[in-house]
């Protein structure tokens, strides 16, 4: 049989058309007026691709193109309704919409990705009601309960063995479906480290909360930059920042550091994570941390960070290290205006804290000590924002500050205070002996740590 040109041209064009992979929906409910969006997950932001009104069609069809690619998916109808689902290789998709009990439910035909992916998600919503459980069980065990170490032991020891069971469960899982995106990058992503199961690291953790401090992560495979195409790696670093970390100045950038030096870190997941800590310490309004990501995490490499997050780093962090601080003047006790230029030490500190603060009392005495054992080497300019003058003197008696004591009168209001960044007491400022920006903190053992950092050079 001969072919002309012009027919195997239109039989192409037919094959290409007729391969166009996609998505389809077939309608077995009927949401009438709703828009039905489809989007992508980049961690936990959801990446919009397309979406229709929907006016009662029996099917919809999402085409797929280049910015389709392998991870996990959601479908949005209206604000009723989310549906998750995988795609891997855009692979043609046919899944039903349809009417489940009191709401609507969601079905992809036939691909092995979503089976796994859809029974992941039922054990671990089996796993965390289970924990639910216990966590309550917790809450209510009084402290003056005679067995309270036996029982906190006990829940300790259902806990170790829930944890083994959903393990062995995702265990099962990956050997029915071995390639899957789900047993490749979503269950290392979910699956519990237990102490109980390395002789290790029962011997060195006799608790789970100094345990998963160490070991949260061990599973996850930071080098695979897959494991950002799904929202469940944010909700593992949130657990880990609110949950398993010493909440101190120190502890949270010991957290932070934890976090971004692991081995061989893909770039990518680097910069994922470090717009996720950004955009967390922004909204907690901590530019201690932002700036400690910044000096130490950023510097000249080539990170692919969004220009929101370096917008948000821009705007909470004034200076950086080298930067020469403005000049002002504020007055002591008895008004007389006092330079900033006064520092006359090789490091010196600029405190801003009020009598008020009974954190700022607490870290006084600490940064008298240690003004104490630098004499002539650690300058102190310490700045009040008290609303009260005679609160702020009775202060400086009492606690017996002997270093620079000023007032800014215009308390919050005042553009020192803005120019610097400041947004609460105490914040702590370190700065050279030409007044030059080393670091910020917002408690001594931030501040003793910059200045070790800069005595040891």
């Amino acid at each position: 049989m001969k072919f002309s040109l012009f027919s195997i041209f239109l039989l192409l064009g037919s094959l290409f058309a007729n391969g166009q992979s996609h998505l389809k929906l077939v309608m077995d409910t009927k949401p009438v007026g709703s828009v039905i969006r489809l989007s992508k997950y980049s961690g936990d932001l959801e990446i919009p691709l397309d979406s229709v009104l929907y006016r009662g069609e029996a099917e919809l069809r999402f085409e797929y193109d280049q910015r389709f690619s392998d991870g996990v998916y959601v479908i949005d109808v209206n604000t009723l309704e989310s549906f998750q689902f995988v795609l891997i290789n855009q692979e043609n998709l046919v899944g039903h919409i349809y009417e489940s009990g009191s709401g609507m439910a969601f079905k992809p035909d036939q691909s092995k990705e979503n089976d796994a992916f859809n029974i992941m998600l039922n054990l671990s919503e089996v796993f965390s009601a289970s924990m639910d459980s216990m966590g309550m069980a917790l809450n209510h065990l009084s402290d003056f309960d005679p067995r309270h170490a036996a029982k906190s032991d006990s829940l300790s020891a259902v806990y170790q063995r829930v944890a083994m069971a959903y393990n062995s469960s995702l265990d099962l899982l990956v050997n029915l479906f071995p390639t899957s995106y789900a047993a490749e990058i979503l269950i290392p992503l979910d699956r519990i480290p237990v102490r109980s199961q390395q002789p290790d690291w029962n011997k060195r953790f006799d608790n789970d909360a100094a345990f998963n401090h160490v070991h949260y992560f061990h599973y996850i495979n930071f080098r695979d930059e897959r494991i950002i195409t799904n929202p469940f790696l944010p909700n593992k670093i949130l657990d880990y920042l609110y949950n398993y970390t010493e909440h101190s100045e120190q502890g949270v950038k010991a957290a932070i550091d934890k976090l971004l030096s692991a081995p061989e870190m893909h770039p990518k997941v680097q910069a994922f994570i470090l717009d996720l800590l950004i955009d967390f310490f922004t909204e907690k309004e901590a530019p201690e941390f932002i700036e400690h990501l910044s000096r130490n995490y950023l510097g000249s490499c080539e990170l692919p960070l969004s220009q929101a997050a370096l917008d948000k780093i821009n705007s909470m962090v004034k200076f950086k290290p080298g930067d020469q601080i403005p000049a002002f003047k504020l007055p002591n006790e008895t008004g007389h205006l006092v330079p900033i230029s006064g520092l006359t030490g090789e490091l010196n500190v600029i405190v801003f804290w009020a009598s008020w603060c009974p954190h700022c009392i607490r870290e006084l005495p600490k940064i008298k000590d240690l003004y104490n054992e630098l004499p002539g080497k650690l300058g102190v300019y310490a700045i009040s924002v008290d609303s009260v003058k005679t609160d702020w003197i009775n202060a400086v008696k009492s606690e017996n500050l002997r270093w620079l004591n000023v007032r800014e009168e215009q308390g919050w209001e005042s553009p020192i205070l803005n120019q610097l960044g400041i947004t609460s007491t105490p914040t702590l400022i370190l700065v050279d002996a030409q007044l030059r920006w080393i670091g910020r903190a917002s408690s001594f053992d931030g501040l003793y740590q910059l200045v070790q950092e800069q005595l040891e050079q």
